[in-house]
Order: structure tokens, then sequence, then C-alpha cells
């Protein structure tokens, strides 16, 4: 398992929004990987923009990679993710 917990652009179709973000890269028995995990933004206007955007992306450094959002918890200011595609962060 690769994580990355740390500072991360999120791309909407509009804007930028920087949030922090805790990942992981899970491997399955099969071979298959999965990534996803939490994003904390910095207000609940930029929560609903990236929840309610069809073509998110995620920058870490010179990375980047598609997710979806699949919960909005504003209580913590933040949105569990699952990416789509390759990872923007580890191998």
């Amino acid at each position: 398992m690769t994580a990355y917990t740390g500072p991360a652009t999120v791309i909407t179709s509009t804007d930028e929004h920087t949030v922090e973000v805790d990942l992981v890269i899970t491997q399955h028995r099969d071979g298959l990987k999965e990534w996803g995990g939490s994003l904390r933004v910095q207000d609940e206007a930029s929560a609903w923009a990236i929840f309610n955007d069809d073509h998110v992306k995620l920058r870490i450094g010179d990375s980047e990679g598609m997710f979806v959002p699949s919960t909005v918890d504003l209580d913590a200011a933040g949105l569990e993710i699952q990416g789509s595609g390759p990872a923007p962060f580890g191998e």
C-alpha cells in the first residue's frame, strides 16, 4: 500500500481549489490497484463546487489524476473521493 498525505490542488471546469489530502493506493489479490481517500477544502462553497463538477482532477506536484467525489462532509470541510485511472502519487 502506498500513501500520500499533504497539499494538492483540485481542478474543476472553472476553477482551482487548494486542498489537503489523505490518500492511499491499495493493491488487490488479483493485481488490480485502486486509489482514493479524503480531501479537506477551505470552505463549504469549494466543497460543493468540487462535488457538483463532472470532470475533476487532482494535481499533486506535476502529476494529475481523475477522481469521483463520493461523499461531502461539511462538518469536517471535506470530501471522500475515489480515483479513476492512474493515481497522481506513488508508483
